[in-house]
């Protein structure tokens, strides 16, 4: 399950640096069945710039004004607007509707705690096309990739060698299906094989702080947004102070089977085993692979931003 190469190299992002250090694309080495990852890329991010205003629109909605951005009204369909800064930093936040200076955001901004000043990067969003374009190595109409919504009902998506897109059950364009950053999903292959992440427009490293939301009641998968390491730990993942302590829980999943392998409970400050309470901050978790996160009430799960060297 580990990580067959970083990434490989095929370009850098010098004009937002701190945000999007390295372009390119990697391989896992994913077992025959099912078997539970997370895309460690995100888009380019494509503006960032502090709010000159934040308001609330006629529904509530918040409306983030910028000086001079230079957009097009309307440009942004398939994009999120992400603070920098505050209790929501890293929170890919919807965007609703664009005019030349202003995002209309689907969150209130007292519910994200957006204020005038802040700074905000704006990125689209991952999508199975942006992520996989060519198919990324799975056997047309046979191999899957499914993805938990937030009813909790999983929806399953093919390649197609005859459309050269990805379509779901129905045939229909599943193209601009987005992946949120951080979220989990499920590869189905019948053998065993080297996929390929990224390669398209989803193909820059994330350095900044990133949430990702939970719902309660439903399987979460989450994983680790850090395509340069060959593993983490579980602690690494960076969500313990995230879980309510013996309350919320982690669990890791057979690479296969998708059969449950461990569950973990947050004690306030460390992760421990929830059948002894041992401590289990450095149980390993293979790079790429995403984890189950369940939760008493919705709320918002931090992940480590990655590091990256000179």
């Amino acid at each position: 399950m580990a990580l067959m190469a970083t990434v490989l190299w095929v370009g850098a992002d010098a004009a937002f640096g701190e945000t999007s250090n390295i372009s390119g694309y990697y391989h896992v080495s994913v077992p025959s069945g099912n078997s539970a990852w997370t895309c460690g890329l995100v888009c380019e991010e494509i503006y960032q710039g502090a709010a000159v205003n934040v308001t609330a629109d006629v529904d509530g909605k918040a409306l983030v004004s910028f000086s001079a951005p230079g957009w097009t009204g309307g440009e942004f369909t398939l994009h999120y607007l992400e603070p920098l800064s505050g209790a929501s930093a890293g929170l890919a936040i919807d965007v609703l509707s664009n005019t030349t200076d202003t995002i209309k955001l689907d969150v209130t901004p007292a519910e994200a705690g957006l204020t005038n000043g802040m700074v905000f990067g704006l990125r689209k969003h991952a999508t199975l096309a942006g992520l996989l374009p060519d198919g990324g190595g799975f056997v047309p109409f046979n191999d899957t990739i499914g993805l938990i919504g937030s009813s909790g009902s999983q929806q399953i998506y093919f390649w197609s060698d005859v459309s050269s897109t990805w379509i779901d059950a129905t045939n229909a364009d599943a193209s601009d299906v987005v992946i949120r950053p951080g979220q989990g999903f499920v590869i189905q292959v019948g053998v065993a094989k080297t996929v390929t992440l990224g390669n398209g427009e989803v193909a820059y490293v994330k350095t900044t702080p990133t949430q990702i939301r939970a719902t309660n009641g439903i399987p979460n998968l989450i994983g680790a947004l850090n395509p340069l390491e060959p593993g983490t730990t579980l602690a690494g993942l960076g969500v313990t102070g995230s879980l309510a302590a013996f309350n919320d829980s982690l669990v890791t999943l057979d690479a296969g089977s998708l059969a449950q392998t461990g569950t973990y409970l947050s004690d306030g400050s460390n992760l421990v085993n929830s059948s002894n309470f041992d401590n289990s901050n450095n149980v390993a978790l293979p790079a790429g692979t995403s984890v189950v996160i369940n939760v008493d009430a919705a709320k918002n799960i931090n992940l480590t931003p990655v590091s990256v060297g000179p």
